[in-house]
């Protein structure tokens, strides 16, 4: 897809600035920050992190105060029910504040983060976070050909849509951990709303959750991850 062309040549270029600069503990931070902004976790400590510090050093790891301590308690209460377990985050905000924030056009702001599923191996052990460099992708398909919404008329543009994996792939989702955290957050007054699409919805056992919603055909698939807005 075009607008992850973008930000797979970032994250390449932002991995061989990780591996030239081990020694640095944490990217350095933007010149300005618009008021409100706080950065989340990059260290590989504590129950949130990035799954690539890549989204760290390109600084789209932003978001508001409110989101941030919304996030860290429901990663920790996730780790608390499912140990070993952490929230790995994806395209947050940059730090000037505004939207868009291409390739997203919801992004910007302080009030986004894209998080990536959980998944486990072919032998139903964790994997630490998605089998993908990105984050993106690992695309957890409908069980049936007929639960899948955006067909026909309704089909995702080119741009937008993503085959599915193939039969063979050596992960699948882990459907209590992310069913788990799709919860927590959906339960958490901060949350405004959370995008997954339907089939995992029913598949997970949220379909009583009002904020759990489908961001609808003309938006990217969120069978890879959850996109979460904030108040």
């Amino acid at each position: 897809m075009l607008q992850w062309t973008f930000l797979a040549i970032a994250l390449a270029l932002a991995t061989v600035a990780v591996r030239a600069k081990e020694a640095t503990p944490s990217p350095a931070g933007p010149a300005v920050v618009a008021p409100g902004l706080v950065p989340l976790p990059c260290a590989e400590t504590g129950p949130l992190r990035p799954h690539t510090r890549g989204y760290c050093l390109i600084q789209r790891h932003y978001v508001r105060a409110a989101p941030r301590a919304a996030l860290l308690e429901a990663a920790t209460t996730l780790q608390a029910r499912h140990p070993g377990t952490n929230i790995r985050y994806m395209e947050g905000s940059w730090p000037i504040g505004t939207r868009p924030m291409p390739p997203h056009l919801p992004h910007g702001d302080g009030r986004q983060l894209d998080i990536a599923l959980f998944y486990v191996d072919r032998r139903g052990r964790p994997l630490d976070r998605a089998p993908t460099r990105s984050g993106y992708g690992a695309y957890e398909p409908p069980l049936k050909s007929r639960y899948r919404r955006c067909t026909g008329a309704t089909a995702r543009a080119p741009g937008i849509d993503a085959p599915d994996p193939k039969q063979d792939r050596n992960w699948r989702l882990d459907e209590a951990r992310t069913a788990t955290m799709v919860r927590l957050l959906a339960a958490d007054p901060r949350v405004r709303r959370v995008f997954i699409e339907p089939h995992l919805k029913a598949r997970l056992g949220l379909s009583g959750l009002g904020k759990v919603r489908f961001a609808g055909c003309r938006a990217a698939r969120h069978d890879d991850h959850i996109h979460v807005d904030f108040f």
